[in-house]
């Protein structure tokens, strides 16, 4: 059994080429795939409530075998991953899930990321500025796979957060990384400097747990970029919100096309955009569907969607069968660089 701490799973990732991230997008899409033909491989979640904080147990089944367990407090989330021998139950790594939860829920997003923009088209690629609501591990790595998948394309990458010093020490984390990147810090608060900044905006991110819309219909009247992509992660309770409702119906929904999720029985019950705004499932659409080569006219009409509207947009709330299959493949790519404390018995 190996055991990975959190700093672990950080080195091992923080080298990734484009390649290795769509070996990742791969694996993950594969856990989709499989989720897609059969939902009972998640079992219903186990939520409870202490006095000091909120515990959520989760498991998956099928190909890969494993558990989540997350806590919820103010000091933040915090929680581990377990893979387990699929024939005898057998621990087989033990993860720390700090790291991992915003690696596969920002991977997740990047599944329809390339769809919208395929990675080395010569016709339709990002071309414009980067927009992100946040400054935590989410946030950090939806920025950073769009740098690794699509490098030199974004001009300017705006990290909007109600705190600008927050902002300032976020970039600063950053810009080691991406030395040639230009970053652009903007407060949270000032609506006509965040109105400014959609202005090239060709990729949008939310990824703060907001119970009012960060992002706006009218936020795109102005909007110059040939494509745009929004992803949003960070409402994952009723009440909370990301998009405005507007902006879905408008954008997306009035012009035939659907918004792409990860699950659309967990974001029916989980994500307010879709729930404030009696936005019902055949106005969403699974994004493994998107991928399996189906035939089916709904998944054709979607395709053809994504391909000449202007907005596509995607809505993710995480499922354990996600972080189940990347924990595996994060597993062996540390055993292949002898990194982790193994233990023989356990």
């Amino acid at each position: 059994m190996k055991i990975l701490s959190d700093a672990m799973v950080s080195g091992l990732l923080k080298t990734m080429s484009s390649q290795d991230v769509q070996d990742y997008q791969n694996t993950l899409l594969r856990a989709l795939l499989e989720y897609q033909n059969d939902h009972s491989l998640i079992p219903q979640r186990i939520v409870t409530t202490t006095p000091f904080c909120t515990h959520l147990f989760m498991a998956s089944t099928g190909s890969i075998v494993g558990m989540k367990a997350i806590t919820g407090s103010p000091a933040g989330f915090k929680g581990i991953t377990t893979i387990l021998d699929k024939h005898e139950g057998f621990p087989i790594g033990i993860i720390n899930g700090k790291t991992l939860t915003a690696f596969r829920t920002a991977l997740c997003t990047s599944l329809s990321l390339i769809k919208t923009f395929p990675i080395n088209s010569t016709e339709i690629k990002p071309s414009g500025d980067l927009i992100c609501f946040g400054v935590g591990d989410q946030a950090l790595w939806h920025i950073k796979l769009s740098l690794i998948l699509y490098p030199g394309a974004f001009n300017k990458v705006f990290i909007i957060n109600r705190s600008i010093e927050k902002a300032d020490a976020f970039v600063d984390e950053l810009k080691p990384e991406f030395p040639g990147q230009k970053f652009v810090t903007v407060s949270g608060t000032d609506s006509d400097a965040v109105a400014a900044s959609f202005k090239e905006a060709c990729v949008i991110y939310s990824c703060v747990p907001t119970t009012e819309p960060t992002i706006l219909n009218s936020y795109l009247d102005g909007n110059v970029a040939e494509k745009i992509f929004i992803g949003t992660i960070g409402s994952y309770k009723p009440h909370m919100i990301e998009i405005e409702g507007e902006l879905i119906k408008a954008q997306c929904l009035n012009k035939g096309g659907k918004v792409i999720v990860d699950s659309m029985e967990h974001c029916l019950e989980e994500a307010g955009e879709f729930l404030q705004n009696n936005i019902h499932g055949d106005s969403l659409i699974e994004v493994a569907q998107l991928f399996e080569g189906s035939s089916e006219e709904t998944v054709k009409s979607q395709l053809e969607f994504i391909k000449t509207n202007k907005v596509v947009i995607s809505k993710i709330v995480g499922l354990c069968i996600m972080d189940v299959h990347v924990g595996n493949h994060v597993l062996g790519a540390a055993e292949s660089k002898g990194i982790g404390l193994d233990m023989e018995t356990f």
